[in-house]
């Protein structure tokens, strides 16, 4: 009997906010809302104001990516397990049951997509669900078996800014759109880079891990390195070729977009110089502030007009 007492009163259930934390990890909260940002700006520069309706647009946008990010979560939760940055997620720990994450999904992409179709109209439901098809259709089960799973990847990240242009009911064929998307689809290259760099895709299932394809089976640590520093490059290059096509007005803004650019090739390239393997997450860190400045001059741009 009191075996039994100690043996159940040591027997305690995880706490409402650690299920709650495993639930929200697999939104990927952080990326989630550089998606949306990236949706309001693209909106921004095409209505040339800010408003209630890049709010709205915002909004749904983040949660169709929260959907698919769940969604994404769900379809990698047996490949997870094989990588040290991943087995701990919540899925593959078996700490959220897996019907409940496919109901999330749904309901969150079908929520996101009814926001933009009803909200902001037929185009950017479109460009939405070309989003979606992307990354959980495409990206997802292709990064399983080839590296050109990278192309519909960053093709995924492109989208966004597309989807706030045509709910301002812009058409395609217009250059600041188009080095808009150019930007983001570059920025995520260095970004991937730096992650691999940054994790080495550690094994946890030696012999399993081999099906999986990898850059770390190409390129060295001195070539990923080289890489980064070449698209980081072409990203810094294309944030001045938005800048020299008059997006952005304000000078002040504009000036500090034009340092961002600059100054982030060459923090970059000063890091990967230095072989510390502390000064990775640094770089990481900064490839992500840069495109939050981007992002930030952008809409505030528009803010001032």
């Amino acid at each position: 009997m009191n075996g039994n007492k100690i043996s159940f009163s040591h027997a305690k259930a995880p706490g409402f906010s650690y299920i709650l934390k495993d639930y929200l990890s697999m939104f990927k909260v952080h990326l989630c809302i550089y998606i949306s940002l990236s949706a309001i700006l693209g909106h921004v520069m095409a209505g040339k104001s800010f408003s209630s309706t890049s709010l709205v647009l915002g909004f749904f946008v983040m949660v169709l990516a929260f959907g698919s990010a769940v969604l994404n979560n769900v379809q990698d939760r047996e490949y997870d397990r094989f990588f040290q940055r991943t087995c701990k997620r919540s899925l593959p720990q078996k700490r959220v049951p897996v019907f409940h994450a496919k109901v999330i999904s749904l309901i969150m992409i079908g929520f996101g997509l009814s926001g933009l179709l009803f909200a902001t109209g037929f185009y950017p439901f479109v460009w939405g669900a070309v989003a979606v098809f992307c990354y959980n259709g495409l990206y997802t089960p292709l990064k399983k078996k080839s590296l050109l799973a990278i192309i519909p990847g960053s093709l995924t990240g492109m989208l966004p800014p597309l989807i706030g242009w045509t709910a301002a009911g812009k058409s395609m064929p217009d250059s600041h759109i188009f080095i808009l998307m150019t930007i983001f689809g570059l920025w995520q290259i260095p970004h991937f880079f730096i992650i691999l760099l940054k994790t080495r895709q550690a094994q946890t299932a030696t012999d399993s891990l081999k099906r999986f394809p990898c850059f770390t089976t190409f390129f060295s640590k001195n070539e990923i390195k080289l890489q980064i520093l070449i698209w980081t490059s072409l990203y810094s290059l294309a944030i001045l070729l938005f800048l020299m096509n008059g997006s952005i007005k304000n000078p002040v803004l504009s000036s500090i977009s034009g340092l961002n650019a600059v100054g982030v090739i060459f923090f970059i390239s000063t890091i990967m110089l230095n072989q510390q393997a502390k000064t990775i997450s640094i770089a990481f860190a900064a490839i992500n502030l840069s495109m939050l400045l981007f992002m930030g001059a952008g809409i505030c741009d528009k803010c001032f007009l």
